[in-house]
């Protein structure tokens, strides 16, 4: 049996011009149904949906992530880096999915699942986690976010952490005690 992993990715603050830029890895084994169904699972309870996150309301996205956190599945699973003063964003979302391959076993066999990453930079973007240090077996991306039930989590952690970085009271609680409880980890620290 493969100690297959995979490894979906989704980065928000683009439109900070470079001010913040967050990555966010969810580390996912070899049994991606079972990830799948916990997704939907907290989708459907959440009432969030396949929406991405800045299109769900903020009581939703709220109620989203306190079952996300509270998902053993999850803990330890769902991985982020914060990035400032900088635009180079392959190069930054590139050297996060290779930190959290290295910190989770950096075995071979290392999928990598990229939001939106156009075909033409699947090797590009192999080259540079290589560069990096980390092995992977192949990089893909995936056209619409709504499309994959993990995609959509990433999606989820890159807002969560955003909201909280940026203030917002409920947030900032559920992820200070996220952070210090080891479900999700700074990948930066």
């Amino acid at each position: 049996m493969s100690n297959k992993r995979y490894y979906y990715v989704d980065e928000t603050g683009q439109d900070t011009k470079g001010q913040l830029f967050i990555v966010a890895v969810v580390v996912a084994g070899q049994y991606l149904e079972d990830w799948r169904k916990a997704c939907e699972e907290i989708e459907k309870q959440s009432r969030r949906g396949r929406r991405k996150w800045m299109r769900t309301t903020p009581d939703r996205r709220l109620v989203y992530i306190r079952l996300a956190l509270q998902k053993p599945l999850f803990a330890g699973r769902l991985t982020f880096a914060r990035h400032a003063d900088s635009r180079d964003y392959d190069s930054l979302t590139t050297q996060t999915i290779a930190l959290a391959v290295k910190q989770t076993g950096n075995e071979s066999h290392n999928v990598i699942v990229v939001d939106a990453l156009p075909k033409e930079q699947w090797q590009d973007y192999s080259r540079r986690i290589r560069r990096w240090g980390a092995k992977v077996e192949k990089v893909r991306g995936v056209r619409r976010e709504e499309n994959d039930a993990l995609i959509r989590l990433a999606d989820a952690v890159c807002g969560f952490v955003r909201e909280a970085h940026e203030g917002r009271a409920e947030m900032k609680a559920l992820f200070d005690a996220a952070l210090e409880q080891g479900i999700i980890r700074d990948l930066g620290r």
